[in-house]
């Protein structure tokens, strides 16, 4: 069973008791006190909010620090996504189990996770409109459904799961290669939201999901912001000869060419944002080494779900997977076009 399988009133709609965090303040229906235990389970995602998955992991506090801080910089409303997980191994085979079983209630922590992440959230902007869901599932199917309302969707790099040793666990993989629209992976210790304009880095190679991760790369930096266009390239061959000659007639070629594609894509998609600075680097090297260098003192790196290298049937691409676990920012993956 699913969260899909589930159908819950909108949380403008919702009564007493269901679909608000709970709170203080504008934006929360709840009372401070009030027990979310009965909250609306289902899919309640404000259009245009700022979805975080919380599950009580540090990994999942520092997503949500970042989230809430993008939520006030764009005064957006602010989400918070709390899968409930239920193993086999917990019900009996030799009969059904309803889903308000004691013993499957027990093992329920989702009430005090979405608590404890409620007043984490009214400690540093009590002022923020905040809802919540607790949907049965794995964590990343009601993410990636969520997505669909959100104007992004935040999570750690790894949560609660079995394997605490995996740099990127499989819900922020799975997340980002699903989701249909951007999704932002913060990892512990990396760099924090600096509450303003940014610097982002965005890894473009002329491809459709490259330039739609350039242009989230301009939406998110702010009045102020600066946008670095990164483009590296490697193997390139001129009239039947590899270019690998400096300075050479052919280099100048290949440089050239990339130059115009880094032109047209800030032509396209800075075009809205004429506040935010571009700079653009073309440089030949590894993909995954030019972009990693690029970030270093950038609060933001943005990459295509996949880039023109990645198998047709890739929903995330190599150097993408790759920047998520290397990144000493927190990585943007933007969407792949698609119905939404």
């Amino acid at each position: 069973m699913s969260a899909s399988d589930h159908t819950a009133p909108r949380a403008t709609d919702a009564p007493a008791g269901q679909g608000r965090a709970p709170g203080r303040g504008p934006g929360h229906g709840l009372g401070q006190d009030a027990d979310t235990s009965n909250a609306s389970e289902g899919h309640d995602v404000p259009t245009g909010a700022v979805v975080v998955g919380v599950d009580g992991s540090t990994g999942a506090r520092a997503a949500l620090a970042w989230a809430v801080s993008e939520a006030v910089r764009r005064g957006r409303p602010l989400h918070l996504l709390c899968s409930r997980e239920v193993y086999i191994g917990a019900a009996h085979l030799d009969s059904s189990v309803a889903w308000t079983n004691p013993e499957l209630d027990a093992m329920d922590s989702s009430s005090t996770v979405v608590d404890e992440a409620s007043e984490f959230v009214r400690g540093l902007a009590p002022d923020v409109p905040l809802t919540f869901s607790r949907p049965w599932g794995r964590p990343a199917g009601p993410l990636v459904e969520a997505s669909r309302e959100a104007s992004m969707v935040v999570v750690g790099n790894r949560g609660q799961g079995r394997v605490a040793s995996s740099v990127l666990g499989t819900v922020s993989l799975q997340t980002a290669a699903h989701a249909h629209g951007p999704v932002v992976v913060v990892r512990e210790g990396q760099t924090r939201h600096p509450g303003g304009s940014m610097k982002i880095t965005v890894g473009v190679d002329g491809s459709v999901d490259s330039v739609r991760a350039a242009h989230f790369a301009f939406d998110m930096a702010g009045p102020g912001g600066r946008v670095d266009l990164v483009l590296a390239w490697w193997l390139e061959m001129v009239d039947g000869v590899v270019v690998t000659t400096p300075d050479s007639p052919q280099w100048a070629r290949v440089v050239g060419g990339h130059e115009r594609t880094l032109e047209r894509i800030v032509a396209e998609a800075g075009s809205a944002h004429p506040e935010v600075a571009a700079e653009m680097h073309v440089t030949r090297g590894r993909t995954e080494d030019v972009v990693l260098a690029a970030t270093a003192d950038a609060d933001l790196l943005v990459v295509g779900s996949r880039g023109r290298g990645g198998f047709a049937g890739l929903l995330l691409g190599s150097v993408s997977q790759h920047m998520l676990g290397v990144s000493p920012c927190p990585v943007g993956v933007t969407a792949r076009v698609r119905d939404r």
